[in-house]
């Protein structure tokens, strides 16, 4: 079995899970216990956040931890029908506005706060999947309370310009003597790109652990620290009464670990994943019918496009036509975000670069990771190459 699936879920990496394992062993008391247990739970906690808000520029009281990327989106976005959220503008006249390629968790969360009063403008990428900053200021108004840009696509790889948004909006909001908030999904985007939250200029940022090899059910919400709470979940005073509830201190420590770990291996991974990107477009390229989504896309596009996320398709073939061909052969790939695989629209982002629908549905993803050979996408290509042809020859017969 080849795994090309990294960007649904990563291999688990072993030294996170021995901390995982290790902590739940030793520290198993409630870190908001008052006894002597519960307070080097506690201890061990405060240690997790403030290595992982290191890794990323922060301070350790900026740094949420969540279950993971969709639980801080939706935790963020949600947080808006609290008044204080809002800046003083109306809940009936405020408005949000995201793009046409969000991650579900902040399209649809976003589309569903548009029934309680808040409005939400969308904004489309250009064709090749990136998003023109200045359309984003465009869209904004007296009252948009809130803007969310991805940082890294999680089916296309493309990366947006999210430090040049966030000085756009900076501009407007002191023009306008207000203040406009900006979230970034940065769940693709942690420890595949060198960044920090303070260099791009987010006021929150959203995170998963098993992306990047932590075991799943952890991820992490960064908060700048002078933006209001408001949030709705109550019942504990656990994460600064972001959170309730009894934190997973071992996910927060194998979450810590794990980006540690790949963030000190990160130009070494890049450079290797830049390589293998460019094998496999420029393999998918001489597949007769074979289509790289954006089209102009190269391997070398390093400051537009994640090398870890290639988008390709054989059109008029179904994506599920071509993941199911590729699993007969071992090799793991799919239609796009796990997420939205069983949704009927998942065609959402693709649609949203301007591809008709039936090109659209022939999307598929393959994500590679630092594991990922050369050899092992040598042998997808040519996979792709012996059993894609007799499968056109007779989609062709049939039509």
């Amino acid at each position: 079995m080849i795994y090309l699936d990294w960007a649904a879920s990563a291999p688990p990496e072993p030294r996170s899970l021995d901390e995982a394992r290790e902590i739940s062993l030793r520290y198993f008391a409630n870190p908001s216990s008052p006894h002597a247990a519960g307070r080097e739970a506690g201890e061990r906690l405060a240690d997790a956040r403030a290595r992982f808000a290191r890794l990323l520029g922060a301070d350790p009281q900026e740094i949420v931890f969540t279950s993971g990327g969709t639980e801080s989106n939706n935790a963020l976005l949600l947080s808006l029908l609290d008044k204080r959220r809002l800046g003083g503008v109306d809940r009936q006249k405020s408005r949000i506005v995201i793009t046409a390629i969000e991650h579900a968790s902040v399209y649809e969360q976003a589309r569903g706060l548009e029934g309680f009063g808040i409005a939400c403008a969308v904004v489309k990428p250009r064709q090749n999947g990136l998003v023109e900053p200045n359309a984003i200021v465009e869209s904004l108004d007296d009252n948009t309370a809130l803007v969310s840009v991805m940082l890294t696509n999680n089916e296309t790889g493309a990366i947006q310009d999210v430090a040049e948004i966030s000085r756009l909006i900076r501009e407007f909001s002191a023009r306008k003597g207000r203040r406009i908030l900006l979230h970034t999904d940065a769940v693709q985007a942690l420890g595949k790109m060198p960044f920090s939250v303070r260099t791009i200029g987010v006021d929150a940022a959203s995170f998963s652990g098993h992306k990047i090899g932590a075991p799943r059910g952890i991820g992490a919400l960064y908060l700048r620290s002078d933006v209001s709470p408001g949030f709705l979940a109550l019942g504990g005073a656990q994460e600064g009464g972001r959170r309730p509830g009894t934190e997973n201190l071992a996910g927060a420590c194998a979450l810590a670990l794990a980006a540690e770990i790949r963030i000190s291996r990160m130009e070494e991974n890049v450079s290797a994943a830049a390589a293998v990107a460019e094998r496999l477009i420029q393999g998918l390229r001489r597949i007769p019918g074979a289509r790289i989504f954006p089209e102009t896309r190269t391997g070398a596009d390093a400051g537009s496009f994640s090398p870890y996320i290639v988008s390709a398709g054989f059109p008029p073939l179904p994506g599920e036509v071509v993941v199911r061909i590729a699993d007969s052969q071992g090799y793991r790939i799919s239609t796009g975000s796990a997420c939205s695989s069983k949704k009927k629209d998942r065609t959402r982002v693709a649609e949203g670069m301007g591809l008709s629908k039936e090109t659209a549905l022939s999307v598929v993803r393959i994500s590679i990771g630092p594991a990922t050979s050369a050899e092992e996408i040598d042998g997808f290509v040519q996979a792709m190459r012996e059993e894609i042809p007799p499968v056109f020859e007779m989609s062709r017969g049939r039509g």
